[in-house]
């Protein structure tokens, strides 16, 4: 189903955000250039125009990221998801869009583990670096505050840096999320409309992915989990916990119809105030429609049910 106009436009804006927030401390825009480019290049059929332009855009995405370990890190990980994507595009062209991304970041994350293996100590020198960007991101943001002279920076530097803490341990699922994202737009902008994005409501994946959350509930909660696969089953858990939180509220969206002003108003309030009940409802709604396909028991019912 094709997203054009004012849709489409507010799909990519959504997702902007979306990948600028996932990954906000290191180069989240590569991961929409790198992907755009390649697939400028690789989709038929081949147009010289926007072979020229794939070019310009893959010449922006690795000339204008910055220097040093965390920059190749990153530019490296957006060529690898990128070639992935374009591979899997290729290779099974009625697969849905979600599918092709989701086996991108897969393929993506092990050539990375294969890639890293090669040099001694390659893996956790560049968990350290990733992870050290979140605590830089906090340091830069609580240093900006205190020459501002704000008195409550103490409490609130303690805040950040749990939050760092946290997101430096599941960075590889903010980094899959942010991903996935990332190649939604460039997706939606190489294609133009003609094969782009399905509506937020019609949002699902193979069901078969429980076994993931599961896997990661398992890695959690075993007693001889040494703390690498504890750290396995977070990122797991958070990962398909978002997709799930996302697919909870395309399935609202189907069965209860989009909100006006005053229910996106409550909505807001809703996740501002409590967000970890309002997350863990919709990944429930979304649980739920693994096995019991609630839209369609509600097509089934008719449009008066």
């Amino acid at each position: 189903m094709t997203r054009t106009g004012r849709d489409g436009l507010g799909a990519i804006l959504a997702l902007t955000a979306a990948t600028l927030t996932l990954w906000a401390p290191g180069e989240p825009v590569l991961l929409i250039l790198a992907p755009l480019g390649l697939l400028l290049l690789a989709l038929p059929p081949f147009r010289v125009g926007r072979a020229v332009a794939g070019v310009a855009v893959l010449a922006l995405a690795l000339v204008g990221a910055g220097q040093g370990a965390f920059p190749l890190l990153i530019r490296g990980w957006a060529l690898l998801v990128g070639a992935w994507f374009v591979l899997l595009v290729l290779l099974l062209p009625r697969s849905p869009f979600l599918s092709r991304a989701l086996g991108a970041v897969a393929g993506a994350f092990v050539s990375a583990a294969l890639l890293l293996s090669l040099r001694r100590g390659g893996w956790a020198a560049a968990d350290w670096t990733v992870g050290r960007q979140f605590y830089d991101a906090v340091a830069a943001v609580v240093s900006v505050w205190r020459g501002a002279g704000l008195e409550a920076v103490t409490e609130l530097a303690a805040d950040f840096s749990r939050a760092a803490e946290l997101q430096a341990l599941l960075h590889p699922a903010l980094l899959g999320l942010a991903s996935v994202s990332g190649l939604a737009i460039a997706w939606s902008l190489a294609r133009r409309g003609a094969d782009g994005l399905r509506p937020l409501r019609e949002f699902r994946f193979r069901d078969e992915l429980v076994w993931l959350l599961i896997a990661g509930i398992v890695l959690m909660v075993l007693p001889l989990s040494s703390p690498a696969l504890v750290r396995a089953g977070a990122n797991l858990m958070a990962f398909m916990g978002a997709l799930y939180a996302l697919r909870g509220v395309a399935v609202l969206l189907a069965v209860l119809g989009t909100p006006g002003v005053g229910g996106v108003f409550l909505a807001a309030l809703a996740t501002l105030l409590i967000p970890p009940l309002v997350m863990v409802a919709t990944v429930l709604v979304g649980l739920t429609d693994t096995w019991l396909d609630l839209r369609a028991r509600r097509a089934s019912l008719g449009p008066n049910a």
